[in-house]
């Protein structure tokens, strides 16, 4: 009886419905080429040393307890919040999902990657008590190489973007490659069966 897959999660369903150890294999060998991604963009980082000096240092104080203040710059806490994942992430506003993924879940490491994206100068007056901290802040963190576009808008980035553009086509063709050779020892498997 011959199965129509549609997408990735059908895929994946259907994949364990038969064989769970070639669906593991070709997770093992997606994670294989994912993996250098996420220590790419692991590596871009900056050092404790090498970021403004008030960015390194807590801002918390009793006075600011029960204030959620710009989170500190902590090398460890960025480093180790950038992971792969297996498994689909949460939908985006125009109804796409991924799977097999590099994130950034720390907040100190999301805002090294993205500042300045939406407004490269900064923003001058709020809250603060230096009216151009943004300006600064922005200008002293590298210049956002890699630019290209998806679906109209350009997408910059220091660690993930950056590492993804970098890698990007070696990763799809050996994506492309595990996926193949899985499907082709699934075939070898079912005709030896019959």
């Amino acid at each position: 009886m011959p199965v129509n897959v549609t997408g990735v999660k059908q895929l994946q369903k259907a994949m364990r419905a038969v064989d769970d150890d070639l669906f593991k294999e070709m997770n093992t060998s997606i994670k294989a080429v994912m993996l250098p991604i996420r220590d790419k963009a692991r590596g871009f980082l900056p050092r404790q040393d090498e970021v403004l000096s008030g960015w390194g240092r807590p801002t918390a104080s009793v006075a600011t307890a029960n204030y959620r203040a710009f989170p500190a710059y902590d090398y460890q806490t960025a480093k180790t919040g950038i992971k792969y994942k297996a498994g689909s992430n949460k939908r985006n506003r125009n109804g796409f999902s991924v799977t097999n993924y590099v994130s950034n879940e720390s907040a100190p490491g999301a805002i090294f990657e993205t500042a300045g994206r939406k407004n490269p100068r900064g923003t001058t007056g709020g809250a603060s008590l230096n009216p151009n901290a943004s300006i600064q802040f922005i200008e002293s963190l590298p210049e956002m190489t890699n630019n290209y576009k998806t679906t109209g808008r350009k997408r910059d980035g220091r660690l993930i973007y950056k590492a993804w553009s970098e890698d990007s086509g070696k990763v799809y063709k050996k994506v492309v490659d595990a996926v193949e050779k899985t499907a082709n020892k699934f075939n070898a498997k079912q005709a030896k069966a019959a």
